[in-house]
């Protein structure tokens, strides 16, 4: 992952604060969330949170990215896990243990990782979710390919990414986004749903959202 896309989330790009900030924010960002991207921003804390309701104390956990740590209201105080908030950006990641502080959160570890070469052995990881990022990263497939190595059998991934053939209000997105470095090449939902299969993912279900496509799906 070693194209402009990555070396862009190295740093702290002004989107990474914007997008941190409209996702925390109930009133105006919940707003803001609706109005970019066509749904609500309660679809991705409901998604993290019965994906997060199904583990066990003793599970493990992959947030990545982990962004300012968006999915951490969603998880318990008494969580009992193994959280790994995982992310290329050192200043998300700070961000994150600042947002663990925020919330009285422990046991929240904090690691800078490449969704393209994980540093986790095979099937070490019982969830995984990866929200509002897989248009960002510069191989998609490797990714999936990367998150599907180190989940369990019976593993699950959650994610939400823009696909190419999103509805046509929010194709737009897509050459300013490519032009600002911002977004990778994506893929489309068909792409998406071959990829995970081909990767050893069953039971792929795509749930469209406004501009977004949320997709859940169990290690075989």
């Amino acid at each position: 992952m070693a194209d402009g896309s990555s070396r862009t989330w190295q740093r702290d790009h002004p989107w990474a604060f914007v997008y941190d900030r409209i996702s925390g924010d109930p009133r105006l960002g919940a707003l803001l969330w609706r109005i970019g991207v066509g749904s609500s921003i309660d679809v991705l804390h409901g998604t993290a949170a019965r994906e997060l309701a199904r583990l066990e104390p003793g599970d493990t956990v992959l947030d990545i990215p982990c962004g300012g740590g968006v999915v951490l209201r969603d998880l318990p105080a008494d969580h009992g896990l193994r959280y790994l908030a995982a992310d290329i950006s050192p200043a998300m990641l700070e961000r994150t243990r600042a947002e663990s502080r925020r919330l009285g959160l422990t046991g929240i570890e904090t690691v800078e990782m490449d969704v393209g070469a994980l540093p986790l052995d095979d099937g070490a990881v019982d969830l995984v979710l990866t929200f509002t990022s897989l248009h960002c990263f510069p191989d998609p497939r490797a990714a999936i390919g990367e998150i599907a190595r180190v989940l369990a059998p019976g593993g699950r991934l959650a994610l939400s990414t823009i696909v190419t053939d999103a509805p046509w209000p929010y194709r737009g997105v897509w050459p300013l986004g490519r032009a600002a470095g911002v977004l990778g090449p994506g893929c489309s939902r068909a792409e998406l749903r071959s990829w995970a299969t081909q990767a050893g993912l069953a039971d792929v279900e795509l749930r469209p959202a406004g501009g977004l496509t949320y997709v859940t799906a169990t290690r075989a």
